[in-house]
């Protein structure tokens, strides 16, 4: 047995006190791991690793930036405060305006500075749902066009290649990013925010070993330029059953990217050198995977709910 922090056998006098770690410290460490990842998604402040990808400048636990939902709630409670002025600055006389009497009022102060401000608010972005079953052989919709660049289809499944990006999903930034397969042989591989064969994002989820002694390692790279930077490897505490279906997540958000495998979190990173591009799959040597399904979701931020609930016709006219 190994322990589930760092992948190494349990000592025998170990495993008589504890069959899960290794030490006290790993224990505490393990346990330290599983709480951040209970945390919400969409605050984003644990790490299973912090890192630039880049030879000589990591950002590490002290460099980093802080987190933006504190930043992001203040903008909210703010917007939220100067709705309520707004509303009780509209009409203090609490009566309805008399049939036939026109509007005649200039907006009020406060209403011209939140429609100012709301008018800096990112603009609405339409929802987008993606979803490709590979139930036919059809690959038009994933570039590079064709049939080959050895992909191949099995009853409903398809076997990646070389790498191809969705062509649909290219030129989204923000979006979640979710598929159903197994690993065949060593490993599942995907990319984010690949623009091109030439510039994404790349994850590979390796299992080695038999039985007791099988091991699962992230492996994660990125491709700028047609140029591979240093790959990165992470031992997970999880175990993947061999030949087994799961269902895979990755989110990304600006700058960071959160990964998870039967809804629960394996990996966070942080990059912010692609700030679009899409999804794709491929396999290198022997590799060998099967994808069921993919589909890929992106809805509006939260700030665009804010702005319909300010723009209710109550408060502030739509900003265009």
């Amino acid at each position: 047995m190994n322990c589930k922090y760092c992948q190494k056998p349990i000592g025998l006098l170990r495993s008589l006190k504890d069959r899960e770690y290794c030490s006290d410290a790993h224990k505490a460490a393990g346990s330290a791991r599983s709480a951040r990842t209970l945390r919400e998604l969409g605050e984003l402040e644990y790490h299973t690793v912090a890192s630039w990808d880049g030879p000589d400048d990591p950002i590490g636990p002290d460099t980093r930036q802080q987190p933006s939902s504190s930043r992001s709630t203040a903008v909210v409670l703010g917007l939220l405060a100067l709705g309520g002025v707004l509303l009780l600055s509209i009409d203090s006389s609490g009566g309805a305006m008399p049939a036939g009497e026109k509007e005649s009022r200039r907006p009020s102060w406060f209403s011209q500075q939140a429609t100012g401000l709301l008018s800096h608010l990112p603009k609405s972005t339409p929802p987008v749902e993606l979803r490709h079953d590979f139930v036919t052989t059809s690959l038009s919709s994933w570039m590079p066009a064709g049939t080959g660049a050895g992909w191949s289809f099995d009853n409903g499944l398809v076997r990646p290649g070389a790498l191809r990006i969705w062509k649909d999903s290219r030129d989204l930034s923000d979006y979640r990013f979710q598929f159903e397969g197994r690993i065949e042989n060593t490993s599942i591989n995907w990319a984010v925010r690949a623009g091109d064969p030439r510039n994404y994002y790349a994850t590979k989820l390796m299992v080695s070993g038999r039985k007791d002694s099988r091991a699962t390692e992230l492996v994660r790279f990125s491709v700028l330029n047609g140029k591979e930077t240093r790959r990165l490897r992470l031992p997970l505490p999880i175990r993947l059953e061999d030949k087994s279906f799961y269902e895979y997540e990755v989110r990304a958000m600006g700058d960071r990217f959160v990964t998870l495998v039967g809804g629960k979190v394996i990996d966070t990173f942080r990059d912010p050198r692609l700030a679009t591009g899409g999804v794709g799959f491929f396999s290198e040597n022997r590799e060998r995977a099967s994808i069921r399904w993919a589909r890929v979701s992106a809805g509006e931020h939260f700030v665009d709910k804010l702005r319909s609930f300010l723009t209710f016709g109550l408060v502030l006219p739509m900003v265009e």
